[in-house]
């Protein structure tokens, strides 16, 4: 009778580890011969976290001639507004009056701010009077009637400076989309397009205080 080999289990045993440890040598060397590829040198993210970037962003295009004229125009208009709205504050006789001037000097204070401010930003400077002759023209007939408004007092200020409110916001509303279509930098446009409407509604409460609360107070 033939005794059965006790060494051949051991020998299958011994093949199978080496095709296991042959099988997961490959893959290793694969890779050593293929290392990773570098994407920051073939314009993939660098070692900073990114692409390098061209140029400053945070550089401001400068205001052209015309903007800065159209920036001087309106705050001039600013400041008289602030000025005349002060003086309702005080010499207006009717509570509506002096609401109203509380408006003015509040919206056209924060306009200015912003005009002013884009100006520093791009480090140029406003002109004290806009050379413009449509412009000069509307400042100049709005003096005009300001100082004569100063000079009134009690109910006939009061009836005069609402007047003379309609009139000026009649005149910022209608000529606002003429200083838009001049303006190139998208900053100022959206500025102007922004206090059209905060222009409209102070043209429209002094309509109301003129023809409600100073009719009903004669």
């Amino acid at each position: 009778m033939r005794v059965p080999s006790l060494q051949r289990p051991a020998r299958m045993k011994t093949l199978t580890r080496a095709l296991l440890i042959g099988a997961l040598s490959a893959p290793l060397a694969a890779s050593a011969q293929n290392p990773p590829t570098d994407t920051s040198k073939a314009g993939g993210p660098s070692k900073t976290g990114g692409p390098s970037k061209t140029g400053d962003a945070s550089q401001q295009d400068k205001l052209t001639d015309v903007e800065l004229q159209i920036i001087a125009f309106y705050h001039q208009e600013n400041l008289m507004e602030m000025d005349l709205g002060k003086l309702a504050t005080t010499r207006g006789t009717h509570q509506s009056v002096k609401s109203y001037g509380e408006m003015l000097i509040r919206d056209h204070g924060d306009f200015d701010k912003q005009l002013l401010a884009l100006a520093k930003k791009t480090g140029q400077q406003v002109p004290a009077q806009p050379t413009l002759e449509t412009e000069k023209a509307e400042l100049a007939r709005a003096k005009k009637s300001g100082d004569e408004i100063k000079r009134l007092k009690a109910a006939g200020f009061d009836r005069e400076y609402m007047r003379f409110m309609v009139e000026e916001h009649h005149h910022a509303v209608t000529g606002i989309d003429g200083h838009i279509a001049q303006v190139k930098n998208a900053e100022l446009a959206g500025m102007l397009r922004d206090v059209k409407p905060v222009l409209q509604r102070h043209h429209d409460r002094a309509k109301e205080v003129q023809q409600k609360d100073l009719q009903a107070a004669k």
